[in-house]
């Protein structure tokens, strides 16, 4: 969705769009095996790729360096063991299971290289590297730069709930975005949480309250920690990200809901970049807030 103030014609604006898309698409997707991202995951070695892959990949890496490894892009595989790539479990992994597929994780084996002509290059280590967690927010990013080139200072995008704002809304006032009630079985957007006032930054949400299921008496939430190999067990519902550019909300947003509320440290000593964590508290919410979130809150 883009929301924009201007002069320019909606015609220009969907085709920039669809441009940007279609670059990061053809770079990130897990999905097409002509992506330079397949081309990392296949390869037995580094892979020439465009600048733009190089610094995501790169962005993704400082990331679960920063958060001890609670942000992983090579997790693909737990994902797959615990049953959100298909059809969910019947019955909980073994530990051997478990041990087998923690030796084909970990952050570590991909590494950021320049060839001898000064081409960007990633070596997959043999991880299923999966951008994911990241490439999303660094789309949002894309076509907001490509509408501020275009002229239009004044504008809203958002992808699959990853958001950018810029200027003021057409009321002439900040973009206004609601947090969602984190509990099962409501719609998006049928109760709100909380209201967040957006100019000139971005936002990302990341929940661990809809997809999940029930296996021999557990209940498995789709957000693995990296760390164990195991659903994470906190009792985090959702966790909010406010930052200068979406590529970082996005990837915070998701390693908050790995850390819980221990994760707020790091957050803090973060410039610029702020989170709201609901927490279940008595059939309610309890809010926990960054050090400087309540500028963006409305009250």
């Amino acid at each position: 969705m883009v929301k924009f103030t201007g002069d320019l014609a909606a015609a220009d604006v969907s085709q920039g769009v669809t441009d940007v898309l279609a670059e990061v698409d053809a770079a990130m997707s897990t999905w097409r095996d002509d992506s330079e991202l397949s081309q990392i995951r296949a390869a037995d070695g580094p892979v020439v790729v465009s600048e733009d892959t190089w610094q995501v990949v790169g962005a993704a890496l400082d990331l679960a360096e920063a958060t001890g490894g609670a942000f992983d892009p090579t997790v693909e595989p737990l994902i797959e063991l615990w049953g959100f790539h298909g059809q969910p479990l019947t019955k909980l992994p073994s530990d051997e299971s478990l041990a087998t597929v923690m030796e084909q994780i970990g952050w570590q084996k991909v590494t950021l290289a320049r060839t001898s002509s000064h081409e960007p290059a990633v070596d997959g280590g043999g991880t299923a590297l999966d951008l994911s967690a990241i490439a999303k927010g660094h789309a949002v990013d894309r076509v907001s730069n490509m509408l501020s080139r275009l002229g239009l200072a004044s504008h809203l995008v958002e992808i699959g709930g990853e958001v950018r704002g810029h200027g003021q809304s057409p009321s002439g006032r900040p973009w206004r975005l609601g947090v969602d009630r984190p509990e099962p079985g409501l719609a998006p957007g049928a109760k709100l949480e909380a209201t967040i006032n957006l100019t000139n930054a971005a936002l990302a949400t990341s929940g661990n309250y809809r997809n999940r299921y029930e296996v021999e008496g557990k209940v498995i939430s789709h957000t693995i920690d990296p760390r164990t190999g195991r659903p994470v067990e906190s009792t985090l519902a959702s966790a909010t990200v406010v930052a200068p550019d979406c590529r970082t909300a996005d990837g915070w947003a998701t390693a908050l809901i790995v850390m819980g509320e221990p994760g707020m440290k790091l957050v803090n000593d973060l410039a610029d970049v702020e989170a709201l964590l609901l927490v279940p508290d008595g059939g309610e919410f309890k809010q926990v807030k960054s050090d400087q979130m309540d500028q963006f809150l409305v009250p």
